[in-house]
This record gives C-alpha cells, sequence and structure tokens, in this order.
C-alpha cells in the first residue's frame, strides 16, 4: 500500500508539472475545450481520491468507515468519468459528434452501478467495518469493459480521421495504449500496488504536452485550426468526399500593421477574433462539410462549395466596433478575398493556397471589389510568375544576367564621367527579357537582393579587369531595391563584394529608388550611414517618380540626387512642369547635393538643363545603354 501511495503523489506532480507548462502559453489554455478540462481535473481527482483512501485503509478506524466508503464511491465514479470526457474531447478534436445517446447512457449506468449498486449489493468493492479490509467486487470486471468500449470507439474515430491526425498523435495514441496494456499486466500480478493512477496521468499529462507544445493545430488568439491543422483538414476531406463546386478562399485583412498602429494591438487582435467568428459560422451554417482556419498573421483560409458565404466574410463590416483609442474615431477595416475553384485534379493544398493568395494580392486595395477569382488572365500571370522564379537561380548560376552600361555625362563638356549598371536578362535561346516582367516578380519573393549583388558582383570584376588593362575607368552606379534595405548585413556584403576586387569604394554608386524611402526610415538612414561612411558615394534614384516627402531630404545621407524622366516629358510645353524642376533643382543645390537629370532624349531639353547648371545629364540623346564589352571604347570614342 505504501507503493500505492507514492505513484499516486508522482501521479499528481505529473499532472501539475504539465498544466503549469500549458499555463505557460494561457491563450492555448483558454482554447481548451471543456471535455479536455475535465478530463485534468478527473485524473487529478483520481490520484488525490486514491491517496486519500489509501490513507485512511492503513489507518483501520472504524470511525473512518463511512468517509472511506463514500471516498470510495466517488473514486469509482471518477475512474468512469475519465474514459468519457477523453472519449468525448477525441471526438471533439477530430471534429466529429459523438452518439450523445450512447456515451451519456453509458456514463449514466456506470455511475449508477457505482453508487446504487455498491450501496446495496457491493458491486465494485467490499469493505469490512472492523478491519477496514478492501477488496474488489463481482462487478469489478464491467470496469474494464467499460474503457475497452471507449477505447474502442476512440480507435474506430482515429482509424476515420488518421490523415488529420497526423504522425505524431497517432503514436501518442499507441504509446497510452501500450501503457494501458502494461498496467493492466502489472495490477494482474501485483494488485496491492496500483499504478493506475500514475498510469492516467503520464496519459493525460502527455495529451497536453503534444497537443499544446509538439503538435498545435490550432491558433491560439481564435481558437480554429492554424495552418497546420487546416491543411491536415482540407486532406481528410479531400480523401472523404468529391471537391465538385468546392473552393478554396483566402481572406485577409488589408493594412494590418497599420490598424495596429493606429489603434492598438488590442483592437488588432479584436478585428481578428470578430473576423475569425464571422468565418466560423459561415462554415457552421453552410450545407456541406466545410473547413477554416487562421493561416497566418491577418490571413484565412476556407474551403468551402457555397460562393455566397465567401461574398459574406469578405464584406463583413467590423468597422463600428473598432474606435481609435486616441483620437475615439471610427477606423474602417477592409477584407480581401482570392477565390481558387478547385479543378478535376488538385490534390495539393499548399498550390490551392498559393492560387487563392495570388487571386487575393490581385485585388488587394482595389476599392471597386474585394474578392477576386483565380480567372485565366490571373492563371497566366501567376504562370508567368512560377516560371521566372524557376528560372532566375538557375539563370544567374548560368551567367544569362548581362550588366550593361549606360554612360552619365558632364553636362557642360558632355564627358562621360560616370555610369549606371543595368541589367539585362538574355536567356539560352538568345531572347532578351524585359526587366519589367521579371524585377517586380523578383522584389514581391525577394530573390531580387541575390541578384543586385550578383550586378554589383559583375560590376566589381568587370572594372578590375580594365584597371588589369590600363583602361581608364569611371564610376559605376549600382540600383539597390527597398526590398534590400531589411536584407541582414547588406551593408557589409556590399563591402565584402568590393574589396574582394580590391577597389575603391568611390568607384561604387550605390542606387536607392525613391520608393524605398517612404517606408523603414530608420533603416535607410542607418544603412546610408554606413555606406557613406565606408566612401561610397549615395543616390536617390527616380527622385519625382512618387509622391516625395521633402521633409526626409534634411535627414536623408544623401550625395546625389537623380531627377526623374517624368518631369522632361513634354518640359517645353509645359511651363507647371518648368516651375517644379525649376523648384526641385534649387532645393537639391541648397541642400549640397549633386544632380543627375535622366531621361533627356532632345536637344531641347539638353539646352535646358545646361540652363539650369545641373551637374550631370543621361539619356537617350548622348547614348543608350550598351554591353560593358563595348563602353570602354565608347569611352574613348567620347
Amino acid at each position: 500500500m505504501q507503493f500505492t501511495y507514492q505513484f499516486d503523489v508522482a501521479g499528481i506532480m505529473v499532472l501539475m508539472t504539465s498544466l503549469i507548462c500549458a499555463w505557460i502559453r494561457p491563450k492555448l489554455m483558454k482554447n481548451f475545450s471543456f471535455s479536455l478540462k475535465l478530463l485534468i481535473l478527473c485524473a487529478i481527482a483520481y490520484n488525490v481520491l486514491d491517496s486519500a483512501t489509501v490513507i485512511l485503509l492503513q489507518i483501520a478506524n472504524p470511525r473512518t468507515y463511512y468517509v472511506t466508503y463514500i471516498l470510495l464511491l466517488a473514486y469509482f465514479c471518477v475512474l468512469f468519468l475519465i474514459p468519457y470526457c477523453a472519449t468525448k474531447y477525441f471526438y471533439e478534436l477530430c471534429g466529429e459528434k459523438i452518439n450523445r445517446l450512447f456515451m451519456d447512457g453509458g456514463l449514466a449506468l456506470m455511475i449508477g452501478l457505482a453508487t446504487f449498486g455498491n450501496i446495496f449489493f457491493d458491486l465494485f468493492f467490499t469493505m469490512d467495518r472492523n478491519t477496514m479490509v478492501y477488496e474488489h467486487g463481482p462487478g469489478a470486471w464491467l470496469t474494464s469493459i467499460y474503457y475497452l468500449v471507449c477505447s474502442s470507439s476512440v480507435g474506430v474515430c482515429a482509424v476515420r480521421h488518421s490523415r488529420y491526425l497526423g504522425r505524431i498523435r497517432k503514436r501518442l495514441l499507441i504509446t497510452v495504449f501500450i501503457i494501458t496494456v502494461f498496467n493492466l499486466i502489472y495490477q494482474t500480478y501485483l494488485p496491492e500496488q496500483s499504478l493506475t493512477g500514475l498510469v492516467i496521468a503520464l496519459a493525460v499529462a502527455m495529451t497536453i504536452v503534444v497537443f499544446c507544445f509538439v503538435d498545435v493545430t490550432v491558433d491560439e488568439l481564435t481558437g480554429l485550426n492554424n495552418r497546420a491543422g487546416f491543411i491536415r483538414s482540407c486532406d481528410e476531406l479531400m480523401h472523404k468526399q468529391k471537391m465538385d463546386g468546392y473552393a478554396m478562399v483566402k481572406v485577409q485583412v488589408y493594412h494590418m500593421q497599420e490598424l495596429n498602429e493606429r489603434t492598438g494591438l488590442e483592437n488588432g487582435d479584436r478585428v481578428l477574433m470578430l473576423l475569425a467568428d464571422n468565418i466560423q459560422r459561415c462554415v457552421e451554417n453552410a450545407k456541406h462539410k466545410a473547413v477554416c482556419g487562421r493561416i497566418g498573421g491577418d490571413t484565412f483560409a476556407v474551403l468551402t462549395d457555397e460562393e455566397l458565404s465567401i461574398s459574406t466574410m469578405a464584406k463583413a463590416d467590423l468597422s463600428e466596433s473598432i474606435r481609435n483609442p486616441l483620437t475615439g474615431l471610427d477606423y474602417a477595416v477592409s477584407f480581401y478575398a482570392g477565390v481558387y475553384r478547385l479543378e478535376e485534379d488538385d490534390t495539393d493544398i499548399n498550390k490551392m493556397l498559393d492560387h487563392a493568395g495570388y487571386a487575393l494580392k490581385w485585388v488587394s486595395g482595389n476599392f471597386k471589389t474585394n474578392v477576386a477569382f483565380y480567372d485565366d488572365d490571373i492563371r497566366r500571370e501567376d504562370e508567368h510568375r512560377k516560371s521566372v522564379e524557376q528560372r532566375v537561380r538557375g539563370a544567374i548560376q548560368d551567367r544569362e544576367f548581362k550588366v550593361y552600361l549606360q554612360p552619365v555625362c558632364d553636362t557642360m563638356t558632355r564627358e562621360r564621367v560616370s555610369a549606371e549598371a543595368l541589367v539585362r536578362w538574355i536567356d539560352s535561346k538568345n531572347q532578351m527579357i524585359n526587366p519589367a516582367d521579371f524585377i517586380p516578380i523578383l522584389e514581391k519573393n525577394g530573390f531580387i537582393t541575390e541578384l543586385d549583388l550578383y550586378v554589383l558582383d559583375e560590376v566589381c570584376r568587370i572594372l578590375r579587369e580594365w584597371i588589369n588593362q590600363g583602361v581608364d575607368v569611371v564610376p559605376v552606379s549600382v540600383n539597390f531595391s527597398r526590398v534590400d534595405v531589411d536584407h541582414h548585413g547588406i551593408v557589409e556584403e556590399i563591402i565584402a563584394t568590393v574589396d574582394k576586387y580590391r577597389l575603391d569604394h568611390k568607384l561604387i554608386k550605390i542606387e536607392l529608388t525613391e520608393s524605398a524611402f517612404n517606408d523603414n526610415i530608420d533603416s535607410i538612414i542607418t544603412m546610408l550611414t554606413k555606406l557613406r561612411e565606408n566612401g561610397f558615394i549615395v543616390m536617390m534614384d527616380d527622385f519625382g517618380s512618387g509622391y516625395s516627402n521633402l521633409n526626409m531630404f534634411k535627414d536623408m545621407p544623401l550625395d546625389i540626387v537623380k531627377i526623374d524622366m517624368y518631369f522632361l516629358r513634354n518640359i517645353e510645353n509645359s511651363e507647371k512642369g518648368l516651375i517644379v524642376l525649376e523648384s526641385v533643382v534649387q532645393m537639391a543645390k541648397r541642400l549640397g547635393l549633386q544632380i543627375v537629370v535622366e531621361g533627356v532624349e532632345t536637344q531641347e531639353q539638353y539646352d535646358y538643363i545646361r540652363k539650369l547648371r545641373c551637374e550631370m545629364i543621361q539619356g537617350f540623346y548622348f547614348a543608350k545603354p550598351m554591353p560593358s564589352e563595348i563602353f570602354p571604347d565608347q569611352i574613348t570614342a567620347g
């Protein structure tokens, strides 16, 4: 009996430790279903009751007879509640409705037998009033039968939902089964030293650890499926029935980061919760089986066959419940949905999500509609994107990307004082791919950084070859994308590349487009400051192509501003254009910045730029971009 007491204490310690671990993640604990919470409480109660009755039986005091008897009745009632709660929780986990009449009726029968049957017939246990000797009653075998019935129900459910459970959870079930069998064998040979309480505690504790830490399928905030749970649920549904008429839907909150910044994270979470509730209701009200989940920070996904519910989800208006805590003003919340209608041979869920996500990008920010379907136009663009993404890495390895150089001239002398490096993709069929067809795609998937560093390496290699050949070289500017600003260690990689070819840093000019200066101002200032400190010349490219924040120039560590060619379109016929251009030039000069005017194509434009006394000029009027191989000859000719 001493060992039994120690095992019960160990069981309580195991349960409490696992609960403390779960308490570290309070949002997950909040999402525990009632059945799981009741199962945990029953497991604790079982070990406590077992320990208490062992102690009272060891005391063997006849005056504690009724207390001990009542505790033993409660002990058996809890013993039957444990498989009931475990079975019910497992069915809830798999999204399946349990036979309530069968389960509730079985539990009521067993608890009735445990109480009234034992009071009148000593059905489950007998206990001598004087000696306090405890023995199993003639109906004790019913406990094993009840556990076997519940286990069989769980087993049948596990087979039906094998795809959703996954490898780890199935291994958990097998482990629990093996431990249970070991316990039955142990109890047969050593009945006086019970391990049942410890076995139950271990099973419940392993369930908490696996479901909350190892194989999590529930989103902490909303209680919906997370990405892993959603994909498993979709996979299971697709293998159970035909998917005619079904569609994969991605729903996203527009500008979630801005919403968080303006109204606070608490309101942001509130929006996500309200949207999750809205989506959950649509799924629950669907005539046919549907699946939903939160698969990303502000992104939800639904697999459904009802397009009406798609519009309902996307057009949900939650603005009334979102108020800015600082101003008290309502904040308009927009939702967008991308829809991909499943085709007959579709089996890849990630591919379906990718298609729906591409449709979502297509419609995001559109004020006319907030739902886009993956149609033929979007499909062609998506296939082009994937083709580019698949080919681009090999193109770099095969050196299909070529560096073209466009001269930059001194405005007064027309002498070529610099050059801009432009990338051209000439594929294996000797066909040139338009930069507009691949640069935006690479910026979206982040591969643009690798391409930009490749171009920098090519420029440095070319300059080193010219220097070794005794050719007079001019500084070359290399374009970097706004995506590069967020690339960790980008400055160090630039420095390492240039130093690898033993070049003076002043031979390399770093160009960032104006649009890059609209985001992450602090990061940009830090990056450009480091570059200037290391001797690089820093330029803002395409100035005037967007809506510039002129105030930022006082803080930006710039050396040169390139004025976008947009200002020069029909400049001789636009008085307002002339005024804007003159104002920009004067502002840049007063800030101590040099000016490059690009896009000069006519003699009239050139004459006007000379009058403004801009330092440098670039455009087709002087030279088009040319292969780097012929650039030195052009400089000499110039």
